[in-house]
């Protein structure tokens, strides 16, 4: 849905051209499979094995078996002759293939790893009595659509005989503890010598092992849910040799076809080292001031004018402001390493603390390439520091300095100082300008989508509600609404859960269910937060969320594909229903004196072609009859991606909100002005330009993008190899449940504070006039510094022009600021 801008550094038109690529070579790569030779039949070895090493490879009627395996399928029974098999006693049994698409990746495991049986059990394996090594392999990487699959989070046993071979307890600590399979790789640190597999994968399809005696002349194997996997099975007597060496084989294998996919791509070096000062040899690392976080890549190098440049940072009184700082190895380092700030000192005494500082690991994700391989890039700002480099590999920070409120305005000194294992010592001046200004909170709501904590983190426990689920999610909801108010962000965009309330047909009333629950944990949150509590955006909440549990008649618009044009409207009856629910649904909230609710109707109707555009022109004329009937009314919204579509409802939409392929132009913004509805703007790329000076510039309300936490949360989520490709502003927790923010969220932030600049200016311009001292100087030179901006941002989005990097935003900023400061008394 909302996942067309990949990459934070690409022009958003790039972006859509790359995921379109990307999906056709990942559509290409599983054609290819299906369409591929069944494979070769490999006759069975003889029964029992001549070196009494059984090897069992679990699967569907046509998977592949390698030889020397003895292949069990869903109706392999057991007899006497055949010596194993399954027990009748359980009739369902479901095989399972990992070697599919999987969001933007295509999973290639190796042949006996890739599928198994769900389910399966009794298994038997006729035995001489004895004492026999049993190991079980049990688990699923990822499974179809947007879900984990059982294995990862919930109970079960594979057994043989009495003994347990692997067993979890399914419980929120043991998934979500500091050890367990979530937060995994979360401290994971990248280096060349990394094995894919054993990083990526083996947790997740897991060995279970035991030593067991068979004394009845059969070892039987067995599971106790229907959703355990078994992908295969070793035994063998204790102590033999050839057992152990296939064991140890086999999980060489499994390593070297997943591995030969992904080899470590290298990206050259940018350019030869410059001849460096003695003194920075030998502090052994080169530290250096960059300017997109973005771009830190391993083979980033310094030039001779970065040598010794200060960090310089200008920041008004209580903002965030941030700074880059790369790192380049001048020697291989295995040890803690640590970066730390100085207080920083200023004129007459003045000082603020090194607690001031927020100081990020750029975390480097594998992401994998077209043709084979990956190659690495930052994405993850992690609170912890490495404690292993590579001599001329490349490593970053980010610098986060929150600027006290009280802070004296003027210029402040410091230093950035990295210490390490044998003799690391390397140093970076920091330099501060503290201005005489506080930013207003930002009138244009800007956030990001984000799904209920319950639809993407903790979606794997949201049916069950173990013990603790409802405490947890409360916590990672506060959590992640309390950083986006502590960041500027001034819009929330939830996806809240589906059906608060339902029509008992039996009585005709309302019937609350468990989702209101969190429906009011919700807006009881943002209600706390100034930046929130008098408007939020949520979004479908107008639509799929609330309606077709409430109306009998609703139309929903997956329904719409089976009906001629003229049938896609809404009843009497459904605008009736709708009215009914709406009432009751704006009545709870306004009653609770919760944040307002804008009415988010429907995404992107385009992609249900001409139809879609007729249901949002109905859907729209049904509201527009229930906001007559809701005391106070309401506003709506939807987010659309194509013009066409959106002129046939646009005259009855209150915002109307177009992403980057829409396109947005000055002709179709012009038609939306027309319209008579407001503009607000979603998915047109992660980036400060598109969250400060542009949305300024086009006069938009709002500014939505693509998500909070979305991919990653089917397998791992601190990687992008080999599934869950990292997009936009993406960001996870840490395992205290603190937000782990990404390097596009917080370059977004930036975008939101040169809005917060341009309204400052624009406030002390309009406070100036009103008490009657328009005309002076002050006055004249800030709308001619806001002019200027205006005539260098083009209304149409992808017009070369507004390709702006950090020194030209920079540039507008510092000119805004002063502007903003020489106005100080003007208007008192």
């Amino acid at each position: 849905m909302k996942r067309l801008v990949i990459n934070r550094t690409r022009r958003p038109y790039v972006s859509l051209l790359l995921a379109a690529a990307g999906l056709l070579l990942c559509e290409a790569a599983c054609l290819h499979a299906q369409d591929a030779p069944a494979p070769a039949v490999v006759q069975p070895p003889p029964a029992p094995p001549a070196d009494d090493v059984w090897k069992f490879d679990f699967g569907g009627p046509a998977s592949p078996v390698a030889a020397g395996w003895y292949a069990v399928r869903p109706d392999t029974e057991y007899t006497p002759e055949l010596k194993f098999g399954l027990v009748k006693a359980k009739a369902v049994r479901k095989p399972f293939d990992l070697n599919r698409r999987v969001y933007r990746d295509t999973l290639i495991l190796d042949d006996v790893t890739r599928d198994g049986i769900l389910g399966l059990g009794p298994f038997r394996v006729d035995l001489a009595n004895g004492k026999y090594h049993v190991a079980v392999l049990t688990g699923e990487f990822t499974r179809d659509g947007t879900n984990r699959p059982p294995c990862h989070t919930k109970p079960y046993k594979v057994m043989a005989g009495q003994t347990v071979l692997y067993e979890q307890a399914g419980t929120l600590d043991e998934f979500y503890g500091p050890t367990g399979r979530y937060f995994a790789s979360y401290k994971h640190d990248w280096h060349p010598d990394m094995n894919p597999y054993r990083t990526y994968v083996a947790r997740f399809i897991p060995f279970g092992e035991a030593d067991i005696e068979v004394t009845d002349g059969a070892l039987t194997i067995s599971v106790a849910e229907y959703d355990v996997p078994v992908n295969a099975l070793f035994v063998y007597p204790v102590g033999r040799a050839a057992g152990e060496q296939a064991l140890k084989d086999f999980r060489l294998s499994q390593e070297t076809v997943f591995n030969k996919q992904f080899p470590y791509l290298p990206d050259a070096p940018e350019h030869p080292m410059p001849t460096l000062p003695p003194e920075v040899t030998a502090a052994g690392a080169v530290m250096y001031v960059r300017d997109d976080a973005a771009q830190v890549r391993p083979g980033m190098r310094p030039v001779p004018r970065d040598l010794g440049r200060a960090l310089r940072l200008c920041a008004a009184q209580g903002e965030r402001e941030a700074g880059v700082v790369a790192v380049t190895p001048l020697r291989d380092v295995r040890g803690q390493v640590t970066l730390q700030a100085s207080d920083l000192v200023g004129e007459n005494g003045a000082k603020i603390a090194s607690s001031a500082f927020d100081i990020r690991y750029l975390k480097y994700t594998e992401d994998p390439v077209d043709g084979g391989g990956y190659q690495v890039r930052p994405f993850f700002l992690v609170p912890w520091q490495p404690d292993r480099w590579e001599k001329e590999l490349t490593r970053g920070f980010w610098v986060d300095l929150f600027t006290p409120a009280d802070a004296a305005p003027g210029l402040y000194e410091g230093k950035l100082t990295l210490t390490g294992p044998d003799g690391l010592n390397a140093a970076l001046p920091v330099q501060v300008r503290v201005l005489p200004l506080q930013l207003p909170m930002c009138r244009l709501r800007a956030g990001v989508y984000a799904s209920g904590v319950g639809s993407t983190t903790l979606r794997a426990f949201t049916w069950t509600k173990p013990a603790g689920y409802q405490e947890l999610a409360k916590k990672v909801l506060h959590n992640r609404i309390q950083f986006l108010a502590d960041q500027g962000f001034t819009g929330l965009f939830d996806s809240l859960h589906w059906g608060p309330i339902k029509l008992k047909k039996e009585t005709g009333e309302y019937e609350v269910t468990d989702v209101w629950q969190t429906w009011k944990d919700f807006f009881e949150l943002a209600q706390t937060f100034p930046n929130f509590k008098d408007r939020v955006y949520c979004y479908y909440m107008a639509g799929p969320q609330l309606y077709p549990y409430t109306c009998p008649h609703w139309l929903d618009v997956h329904d719409i594909k089976k009906l001629e044009m003229d049938q896609i409207t809404f009843s009497d009856e459904a605008v009736a229903e709708m009215t009914r629910a709406t009432q009751w649904l704006y009545g709870q909230l306004r009653g609770a004196n919760y944040p307002e609710l804008v009415f988010y109707v429907q995404d992107e109707l385009g992609n249900h072609g001409a139809k879609g555009a007729r249901y949002g022109r109905e859907l729209l004329k049904a509201l527009n009859k229930v906001k007559a009937q809701v005391p106070g009314g309401f506003q709506t919204c939807i987010s659309t991606l194509g013009i066409a579509d959106a002129r046939e409802y646009m005259s009855l939409l209150d915002i109307t909100i177009p992403n980057s392929g829409f396109p947005i132009t000055d002709e179709t913004l012009a038609e939306i002005r027309t319209s008579g509805s407001i503009l607000g703007l979603y998915n047109i790329g992660s980036s400060r330009f598109t969250y400060g000076f542009y949305p300024w510039r086009v006069g938009a309300v709002l500014r939505a993008q693509w998500s909070f936490t979305y991919d990653g949360d089917v397998s791992d989520p601190y990687t992008a190899l080999p599934t869950g490709a990292r997009v936009s502003c993406d960001c996870k927790y840490t395992p205290d449940w603190d937000v782990l923010p990404s390097i596009g969220m917080l370059v977004q932030r930036e975008g939101v504070d040169d809005y917060r600049y341009i309204q400052l200016l624009e406030e002390r311009i309009a406070a100036a006039e009103k008490a009657g001292r328009g005309a002076e100087a002050a006055v004249t030179e800030g709308k001619a510094v806001l002019q200027e901006i205006r005539d260098a941002v083009k209304e149409t989005l992808l017009d070369p022009a507004n390709n702006w990097d950090a020194s030209t935003m920079n540039y507008h900023r510092w000119n805004v600021a002063q502007a903003a400061i020489r106005l100080e008394a003007v208007g008192k």
